[in-house]
């Protein structure tokens, strides 16, 4: 995830942290990260501007 990413997660599908981060947060202060998360009643339709930035490695990140 970078800076102005945004993800979609289909509904019913679980998501949370990646591996390993939750345990890293214990000991954490505080953090710089800002999440925004909504639930729509129906489907998002995605522009070919949104498609363009499709990043295929995204799935690839929550390997361990």
């Amino acid at each position: 995830m970078e800076p102005g990413s945004f993800t979609l997660h289909p509904q019913g599908i679980p998501h949370g942290p990646h591996p390993g981060t939750t345990l890293k947060s214990f000991d954490a202060q505080r953090t710089e990260e800002l999440a925004v998360m909504f639930d729509t009643q129906y489907p998002l339709q995605l522009t070919p501007e949104a498609l363009a930035m499709d990043d295929p490695n995204y799935p690839l990140s929550w390997l361990g």
